[in-house]
């Protein structure tokens, strides 16, 4: 199995979800894992589980809205082991889910504020470091909501479309630099995202019936399953600057199995 030994990843929004599948996996591969989100208490449990599995994990806290917290997260990651190879954007929030009219300014911002601008200034970050090092892995946490417009999900399908074309016009400024940037879209996942989603009202919401349907009917995935996938976006050998991937793309699993068998 392809590894990752030497390799050192932060994870933003690492404590649930995708972001502790993916800090496992990257873990579990040989590389030093920095998982970082707002919540203490998860960041611990995450950062033991994986030191006991036998992997090298540091939790940071960090609101990734605020420059001088991605700021001292990076620091933190120097200081424990080294400077950042890989950086996964995972970090997001899907509220609000409501009508644009009677959205809440301060709430919509503020997803603009994470999803966007905190995977700017993660990438801000690390970028310079990478460039002068010749070497990155730089993995933007996308959505379908970036191409598919949803009533009561103006912010969110708002921040990732923006994600997405921030991600290809850096990866033209990288071109040929030896570091590379690309979206992942990892589709329906069993998250506590999901759930959120979920209990939102149709009034509010209309797309939520969908998502109560696709979890009835058995259709949401384990994140770990995904995780995978980013491993492989993160991987030395992988050259997939530019590129947005969804997870249900099947020649891209082919490739994923074929560097890291499940």
């Amino acid at each position: 199995m392809a590894d990752l030994a030497g390799q050192v990843a932060i994870i933003t929004g690492g404590g649930r979800g995708l972001g502790r599948a993916v800090a496992e996996q990257l873990a579990s591969m040989g590389a030093a894992v920095v998982i970082a989100s707002r919540n203490a208490p998860e960041l611990d449990e995450v950062a033991n589980a994986i030191k006991r599995a036998g992997g090298r994990a540091l939790g940071q806290t960090a609101d990734v809205s605020d420059e001088r917290q991605v700021q001292e997260l990076v620091l933190a990651t120097e200081r424990w082991v080294g400077p950042a190879t890989i950086l996964v954007n995972n970090a997001g929030m899907v509220d609000p889910m409501v009508p644009l009219a009677r959205s809440n300014a301060a709430l919509w911002l503020r997803s603009v504020a994470i999803n966007v601008g905190g995977t700017y200034l993660a990438t801000r970050a690390v970028l310079p470091g990478m460039l002068d090092r010749g070497y990155g892995r730089l993995v933007m946490i996308s959505s379908g909501a970036a191409a598919r417009p949803s009533a009561g999900w103006t912010a969110y399908s708002a921040g990732k479309a923006a994600v997405v074309q921030m991600t290809r016009s850096l990866a033209l400024e990288i071109e040929g630099s030896g570091v590379t940037a690309c979206a992942f879209n990892p589709g329906y996942m069993d998250t506590e995202m999901q759930e959120r989603i979920r209990r939102t009202p149709t009034s509010d919401f209309p797309r939520s019936d969908e998502y109560r349907a696709a979890q009835q009917e058995g259709k949401l995935r384990d994140p770990k399953e995904p995780a995978r996938a980013i491993a492989y976006l993160a991987l030395p050998s992988t050259l997939r600057n530019g590129a947005t991937l969804e997870y249900d793309d099947q020649a891209l699993q082919r490739d994923v199995e074929a560097a890291i068998p499940g």
